[in-house]
């Protein structure tokens, strides 16, 4: 009777959950911090999908005289994830106008994630090495392809990562502030699972670079179903 009823429930959570765009989202939103923990953390400080990050550091880093050597990381990045975000929105842009297949991009980028485990396992990169400049460019391009594919069709109020505003908007839509509070659990959540993933990405790299990727590609892999496939009604959003 037990086993039945736990298989109803799990039936139940499939249908209304695993069927649903949101939930590849919230998904995702937990992989970010993962990867950007290993960019700064293990990579020589570069982020893989902040570019405000980026731009900030390579800004003063040239404004103060730093030599090039230290801020090859965050050209690296930046020029990585332009080249992604140009090739989402050209999948994003051609699957529009032909109406199928909008959402392929997602298969691309967890095809990049899986490729940089695999560098990741194989050539245990480090800062000042051609391996560790390789990883930060392969995760820089899938988080470029992952915005530009979010920015067309995302969710308001769930952010996948850049937590700024998102976290503003908890606060500034509040009720004491008279405001609406539309949508705060969306906002809530994001930011939870960002600022946890990023923990979990720190405790990680204990054992291996590797080891943060890996499970950040398992995650990505059980989402590419509701990315993919899942119901997604933007009137009801």
């Amino acid at each position: 009777m037990q086993i039945e009823k736990a298989t109803s429930y799990t039936l139940l959570w499939s249908r209304r959950y695993a069927g649903e765009y949101r939930t590849g989202l919230y998904m995702i939103t937990s992989i970010c911090g993962l990867i950007d923990a290993v960019c700064f953390l293990a990579l020589g400080g570069a982020f893989a999908e902040m570019m405000t990050g980026n731009l900030l550091l390579l800004a003063l880093s040239l404004g103060a005289g730093t030599h090039f050597s230290s801020v090859d990381h965050y050209i690296t990045a930046i020029t990585a994830f332009t080249i992604g975000a140009l090739l989402g929105g050209y999948i994003v842009n051609t699957a529009r106008q032909s109406g199928r297949y909008q959402r392929v991009g997602y298969v691309v980028e967890w095809f990049v994630l899986v490729c940089a485990c695999i560098l990741a396992v194989l050539a245990d990169p480090r800062p000042d090495s051609w391996s560790g400049s390789a990883l930060i460019g392969m995760l820089a391009f899938s988080m470029g392809i992952q915005n530009a594919i979010v920015r067309s069709y995302g969710i308001p109020d769930l952010a996948t990562n850049v937590m700024t505003m998102t976290y503003t908007a908890i606060f500034a839509d509040a009720k004491p502030v008279k405001g609406s509070n539309r949508n705060w659990q969306r906002r809530v959540g994001s930011v939870v699972l960002f600022f946890t993933s990023a923990i979990m990405g720190a405790l990680l790299l204990r054992i291996s670079i590797a080891a943060p990727l890996i499970l950040a590609t398992l995650i990505f892999t059980f989402a590419l179903y509701p990315l993919l496939f899942g119901h997604h009604d933007p009137a009801k959003t």
